[in-house]
């Protein structure tokens, strides 16, 4: 793994031609918004809207320059997956997931993300760890958004039992008024 300071001096030094990776897949750039978000995702980040505007929470550092500047070209697209994403919500819509906590998981690929602020005793109920590397829970191999998709796995990988709810939230303390 190369530091992004180390892959930039690089490319200034040799003109761009240096085939230096800054992590463990290759640098093919992404196709479509979807995999623009995906690599975002993989990054450690997700992209929200904010008032229509998208908003990249999380290590936004982790995030190269290149694909800052795709983010930035694709930035309308972004804008139009991402309020799709939240009609496709319906009832579950982001007021309501933000004032709760709980785990989610997505559709597309299958893994499990965390939402809002649960509390780590009911994260460890659910069978999630605490992973001191990436400083943030993690779910069991091979369900946690970090983790290779089952497709990408020898034999397929173990997916989700098929009846695993597409969000699960954290009960709310019914002693607290």
């Amino acid at each position: 793994m190369v530091s992004h300071a180390l892959l930039d001096l690089f490319s200034q030094h040799d003109g761009g031609k240096a085939d230096v990776q800054a992590g463990p897949r290759s640098a093919a750039p992404p196709s479509s918004v979807d995999d623009l978000l995906s690599e975002v995702e993989r990054l450690g980040c997700r992209i929200d809207l904010v008032d229509c505007q998208p908003v990249i929470r999380a290590n936004s550092a982790a995030l190269t320059p290149s694909l800052l500047a795709m983010l930035k070209e694709n930035r309308s697209a972004i804008i139009a997956r991402l309020s799709d994403r939240a009609a496709l919500a319906g009832p579950l819509s982001a007021s309501i997931i933000s004032e709760r906590s709980g785990i989610r998981k997505d559709a597309a690929t299958g893994k499990l993300h965390l939402f809002g602020n649960p509390s780590p005793a009911w994260l460890k109920k659910q069978g999630w760890a605490w992973d001191d590397r990436q400083r943030r829970f993690v779910a069991t191999y091979p369900h946690d958004r970090a983790d290779p998709r089952p497709c990408d796995m020898i034999g397929g990988g173990p997916p989700l039992p098929a009846d695993y709810p597409e969000i699960i939230f954290e009960p709310q303390d019914k002693g607290a008024a």
